[in-house]
């Protein structure tokens, strides 16, 4: 019994890590970490294309084996390090990019973006450019 308390708790510890953000949560965020709003609703998009807005997401094995990690879905190949280490590009854990704190994932976003625009996420890609974005008329400034 007392395993199964244990294995209890230590469930509701991980999961508390793991965060879903409202799209308002998500716009207040991107605004924190200082995303332009004149281009807001684009990674809104990306990111509920992506992650569903969630912080905890590792995608699958891509075809060349490498994962996408968090919010913005930043594949470890180029951008972080899946050691215990910080590195790749963005200089940070594959880790570090599934915290609710997202200030290194939107860091290492903008990074991504600085050097190939939103091409570089097939989320904003297929689902964004030249299609409706969502409308955050309703995310208080």
């Amino acid at each position: 019994m007392k395993w199964a308390l244990l294995l209890c708790a230590l469930g509701l510890f991980l999961h508390c890590e793991a965060k879903q953000l409202s799209r308002c949560e998500l716009v207040r965020e991107l605004r924190r970490n200082g995303f332009p709003e004149n281009k807001m609703r684009d990674w809104v998009c990306l990111v509920e294309k992506e992650s569903s807005r969630r912080t905890d997401i590792v995608s699958r094995p891509n075809g060349d084996g490498s994962r996408d990690y968090g919010l913005f879905q930043i594949n470890d190949r180029y951008w972080c390090s899946s050691t215990s280490q910080p590195g790749k590009d963005c200089n940070v854990t594959c880790k570090q990019l599934l915290s609710d704190n997202i200030s290194k994932s939107a860091a290492c976003a903008k990074k991504i973006y600085q050097r190939h625009g939103f091409d570089a996420w097939y989320g904003w890609k297929n689902n964004c450019r030249s299609k409706p974005l969502p409308d955050i008329s309703s995310c208080k400034k």
